[in-house]
């Protein structure tokens, strides 16, 4: 296997003439060459041209480590020339992404085609490690870059950094800050060249070790850094800290470890995915060469939802919350005259369906605005399955105000034993669930416990969707010893990470758990709306329909017609279908969207190796679903509720998919 460092120019050269030259002369070819020529005498290799600390440090550590072993590569990410290797010859030139704003640095970075450069020179190794600032991060978009089901790709970032390349399945980041400055005695500037200098001496050390150990397992790396050193308090890997209800579902977290004592007396190796439903329905007779629907059809009855484009549920249960009820006054009496929320949805008896209040949509008011009494006279009236007491989130800024967070904590177990003990004096047949907030692990324990002892045996845990799952994991390590049996269900509301980390959360407990993320990745953001069931995730193609008032102001500004514009647009969709079809090549289908999308939006150049990937890969011909074999390459056009909804019932269908695959696995262990 090949193994390849990426770092980046520095600003100190080995020879820095007056003249040298400027971003200027890499804007003309010609002059480019003439300049070169006139700095011939101060011509160097890449590798010998940069003597800042970062570079130097790193360099060091390779030539030691070729004494014994011949397989790394460098490459040298420079403002000025692109991607360079090691070898290749280059002159002094003054030109930093460390001066350029954010807009400056994309801008030249796609003068450059970086993206394209080192997307190509990547693409023969296994095993890829970046040593880049925060300026040179910015000038890739990690979210085009395709990575190979084979190769890793491992980052040496400051602790700011990590969240800007932990994008996709397969990039981990080794995350260092001023501790480890302090620790290894080395100045933050070089810091990355230091540390990957003593992953390169640690293998020299032990040569049992080899890259196919880091390939395998890049966790290993930290160990072989500190060598054996008792260094807990370094921040090495740790977890992202965007929020993950935005990213990929199949995004890359740190593993945990849950000892056998730790294993949840109601873990069985299963566990059920609810579906949010909010009004999630599509015109099943659309016509997608026409864009028509009937106007006169009632998309309260004649529309249909996934369960029924897909035959059966692509989940194990729906949440529905009493603010999606409520939207109209219609839908509500439709709901009572068809006997209850499973006619009403053509759902099939057996999926159970669970209601709540939609804390959300009340966080910022005092009190919750409904009553107890109220609640579960509706949840009967709807024919719930289960139905979940009134809480009050603690979330955000109010985590941080002890006396805010200490009402609403005592609020919702206010609540959670009037909801369960007027359930048992009114006889309702639905199941009551007490759901219950908290701002650390102690807090949620302790709700939890009085849950518990108010005599419930379907327990769920709220405010948490957008919380880490290291967080998440360590409010469950401190739930999972007090679940008295087998009997007892936990519910996770809003949360949906990968088949392992669900995994791991249901040996503490998790027996259930609810998200729309993969149906709203589906229109939501711009490199992750189609989602396969292998787990790679694509941009969706967007020909948006050429009216509304924000288009014509913008033809008014360019001086076009809405007419030609609209023209332009179905030329877009006809190539993208005759590409689907085979007659016509990859580059012209992709001219042509790009011309109609350049038009319609700002700020939209990244969207040419987004679009080209897809295109290249054509995923909606590889999938089995019912959708994508209906409406085939329709279903890859950002356009409208038909093709995005849809979009997003196949990404539910494909994480419900990984799911059911992942547990089939570990039940033939």
């Amino acid at each position: 296997m090949r193994t390849l460092v990426v770092t980046s120019c520095t600003g100190q050269k080995k020879h820095s003439p007056e003249n040298q030259l400027t971003i200027n002369d890499f804007r003309d070819a010609s002059l480019l060459h003439k300049r070169s020529l006139e700095l011939s005498a101060y011509e160097e290799t890449a590798g010998e041209m940069y003597t800042g600390r970062q570079h130097t440090s790193l360099m060091h550590g390779i030539k030691e480590y070729r004494k014994h072993r011949d397989d790394i590569d460098v490459a040298i990410l420079s403002a000025g020339y692109g991607l360079l290797k090691e070898d290749d010859k280059i002159v002094p030139y003054n030109v930093t992404f460390n001066s350029m704003n954010g807009t400056a640095i994309k801008e030249w970075s796609q003068y450059q085609r970086m993206n394209d450069q080192l997307q190509n020179f990547i693409s023969k190794y296994d095993l890829v490690f970046f040593l880049l600032g925060d300026s040179y991060l910015k000038a890739i978009d990690w979210e085009s870059i395709r990575i190979k089901e084979h190769q890793k790709f491992i980052f040496f970032v400051g602790n700011a950094s990590q969240n800007k390349v932990l994008v996709q399945e397969n990039m981990y980041t080794l995350a260092m800050g001023s501790k480890e400055a302090s620790y290894f005695k080395a100045g933050l500037v070089w810091l990355k060249g230091e540390l990957f200098s003593r992953l390169l001496k640690s293998l020299i050390k032990t040569p049992e070790h080899t890259w196919d150990d880091i390939l395998k397992n890049p966790m290993c790396i930290r160990d072989f850094i500190i060598n054996g050193e008792q260094v807990e308090q370094l921040s090495f890997f740790e977890e992202s800290k965007v929020e993950n209800d935005l990213l990929p579902i199949n995004k890359y977290v740190p593993p945990f470890f849950v000892s056998q004592d730790l294993i949840a007396k109601n873990y069985t190796g299963q566990f059920r995915f609810f579906m949010p439903e909010n009004d999630d329905r599509v015109d099943g007779d659309y016509d997608f060469i026409r864009d028509y629907s009937d106007p006169n059809r009632n998309p309260l009855l004649n529309d249909v939802y996934a369960h029924e484009l897909y035959g059966s549920p692509q989940y194990d249960g729906v949440l529905i919350s009493k603010v999606n009820i409520d939207a109209t006054k219609r839908k509500r009496e439709l709901i009572k005259e068809m006997g209850g929320l499973h006619n009403f949805l053509r759902l099939p008896l057996s999926i159970p369906i669970m209601g709540d209040c939609g804390a959300f949509s009340y966080f910022s008011q005092e009190e919750p605005p409904y009553n107890t009494a109220e609640i579960l006279e509706y949840y009967d009236q709807f024919r719930f399955d289960i139905g979940v007491s009134i809480d009050h989130l603690i979330v955000g800024s109010i985590e941080k105000d002890e006396s805010e967070r200490a009402r609403r904590y005592e609020i919702t177990l206010k609540n959670a034993r009037e909801f369960i003990e007027k359930h048992k004096e009114r006889g309702y047949k639905f199941i009551p669930m007490g759901v219950v907030q908290g701002w650390d692990p102690f807090s949620f324990r302790s709700a939890v416990e009085e849950v518990i002892s108010m005599g419930y045996k379907h327990i769920a845990l709220g405010g948490l969707a957008k919380d880490k799952s290291e967080k998440i994991f360590e409010i469950l390590k401190e739930i999972s010893p007090i679940i008295p049996d087998d009997s007892y269900r936990v519910h996770l509301f809003g949360v949906a990470r990968s088949p392992e980390i669900m995994d791991v959360f249901s040996k503490l407990g998790v027996t259930s758990f609810d998200s729309a993320s993969p149906l709203r990745r589906a229109w939501l953001g711009t490199g992750h709306n189609y989602h396969a069931v292998s787990g790679k995730h694509y941009a969706a193609i967007r020909i948006p329909e050429a009216k509304g008032i924000r288009i014509q102001k913008r033809m008014e500004q360019i001086g076009m017609s809405l007419e030609d514009l609209q023209a332009m647009e179905q030329k877009a969709l006809d190539a993208l279908r005759a590409y689907d079809q085979g007659s016509l090549d990859l580059e012209t289908t992709l001219n042509v969207i790009m011309e109609y999308d350049k038009l319609v939006g700002e700020g939209r150049d990244r969207h040419w190796d987004l679009y080209k990937e897809v295109l290249e890969d054509k995923p909606w011909k590889a999938c089995d679903c019912p959708i994508c074999k209906e409406v085939g390459v329709e279903v890859i056009i950002f356009r409208g509720n038909n093709r995005n909804r849809r979009r997003g019932f196949h990404n539910t269908f494909a994480y419900y998919e990984q799911l059911k695959r992942y547990q089939k696995m570990k039940s033939n262990c």
